[in-house]
């Protein structure tokens, strides 16, 4: 390792940079993690400032034997490695490009949905997009993508329609329909295996999609007491049939602000019409009676804004989904009794909360093939974690599992559904499903990436 980082040095441009002191404020900052679980403090940090720079690291790094992780955003729980590797921090190698004569736009290593919103807004066009300003696009894209616009463009692997990759041999690969075309199926879904990816060509869509004159989200927000629940379930499932437009959502269980001190049901409803269209949908959920609610219109640059609290760095956090068969008032009551048991035993988890995210059955038809595999899925179980204390590491963790545990009751195992972004434990045919796609991707792994490069998965 010793004699790896000079030669790297000699290889970077100079607006790249190889943080070596742990101490200071610089390599603590491109350290810092959205979570601190298990975070390890690497030998070094390249800050790579170019595709070259990002190509000339993984070409040095494998020649070497010299394991590394690369990191965008760092809001994913595998962008840490120890004393024995490096990080490649791509937040210097940067930009979002609009192509007005196919209105795609490339979007390079180290973007965050925050800038992807800004750069497309003045064009008024949107992309999927994920809930959370600093994540990072392309490992986005590259899981699955799961997004509120799911009913009206579908998942952000159905998207991707180009990319640049470095492989395990450390060449810069083109991957394109007509280029590598069984790469580009592998990167839609489970591109994180497969190579390091510096850019990726992606669809964007006009606002007028969006069902209304100004471009607008129109979302709701309505908030409620537990003891509402069955009334509140109902009324989501109203919101969730009509048949005029389509809609996503949130069902979240969750702890109020400080001041009240008791647990609430938030709903975030969306629908792809007009604010008074939307109003009319979203009457049951006022016709029950709520303690908050408003429908604020917003354009897609401010679509996670309201969203900012969560993305802060720091403290113990994990975020995991499950993909779910149907809206199950039962199940979710269950969620709601689970989410009360957390907090009462452990006050520092108060900040968690588990959330049902929806998507209208109302995908595009004959959009492509992809790794991904979850294309049916409409329901999800988002389990936000949030503590303080390491302590509280177990306990933390046995109530996540029984909350998915309680979502999961009444289907077969066979049947299980696990997001493809948030877990790489659980069995594969929960990932990806079908013997027939795990086993190209297994058929892929061995062809480009035979050692692990890119990690063991799928080896």
């Amino acid at each position: 390792m010793e004699g790896f980082i000079p030669s790297l040095r000699a290889r970077l441009s100079p607006s790249s940079k190889v943080l070596q002191d742990n101490t200071t404020s610089e390599f603590k900052s491109s350290l810092a993690r959205w979570s601190d679980i298990d975070v390890r403090v690497p030998y070094a940090i390249v800050q790579a400032a170019s595709e070259q720079d990002i190509v000339a690291t993984v070409q040095g790094a494998v020649k070497a034997g010299i394991p590394f992780v690369p990191a965008s955003g760092g809001h994913s729980p595998w962008s840490t490695i120890g004393q024995e590797g490096i990080v490649i921090d791509l937040s210097r190698y940067k930009g979002v490009s609009l192509h007005p004569e196919t209105n795609e736009a490339t979007v390079k290593g180290g973007t965050l949905m925050k800038e992807v919103e800004v750069a497309l807004h003045p064009h008024e066009r949107f992309a999927a997009v994920g809930n959370g300003n600093t994540v990072g696009v392309i490992p986005y894209y590259l899981g699955g993508g799961i997004s509120i616009y799911t009913p009206l463009i579908g998942f952000g692997s159905d998207n991707l329609i180009a990319a640049k990759l470095v492989n395990a041999k450390g060449e810069l690969v083109h991957v394109s329909e007509t280029e590598n075309p069984e790469l580009l199926w592998a990167l839609r879904g489970a591109g994180q295996f497969f190579g390091l990816v510096t850019e990726i060509t992606i669809k964007t869509y006009p606002y007028s999609l969006l069902g209304n004159k100004g471009g607008q989200r129109i979302c709701g927000t309505y908030v409620f007491l537990p003891h509402q629940i069955d009334q509140v379930c109902a009324a989501v499932e109203t919101v969730i049939q009509n048949d005029r437009y389509a809609s996503a959502g949130h069902f979240m269980v969750m702890q109020a602000p400080p001041e009240l001190k008791q647990q609430v049901l938030f709903v975030a409803p969306q629908v792809f019409c007009s604010s008074e269209e939307a109003a009319k949908i979203f009457q049951p959920l006022v016709d029950v009676g709520t303690l908050q609610q408003a429908i604020v219109p917003s354009t897609f640059e401010k679509h996670s804004d309201q969203l900012d609290w969560v993305c802060a760095k720091g403290d113990f956090k994990r975020f995991t989904q499950n993909g779910l068969p149907d809206w199950n008032r039962e199940n979710i009551k269950k969620l709601a009794q689970l989410h009360a048991e957390l907090v009462e035993n452990c006050p520092d988890a108060a900040r968690s909360g588990y959330n049902i995210e929806w998507h209208s059955p109302r995908k595009p038809q004959g959009g492509p093939e992809t790794a991904f595999g979850h294309g049916s899925v409409d329901y999800w179980l988002n389990v936000l974690s949030w503590y303080t204390d390491a302590k509280n590491h177990g306990y933390v963790d046995a109530m996540n599992k029984k909350a998915q545990g309680a979502t999961r009751a009444g289907t077969d195992e066979a049947d299980f559904v696990s997001y493809t972004n948030t877990s790489r434990d659980d069995p594969l045919g929960y990932r990806y499903k079908g013997t027939e796609r795990i086993a190209k991707l297994r058929e892929l792994k061995a062809k480009h990436d035979p050692t692990g490069v890119f990690t063991k998965q799928l080896l």
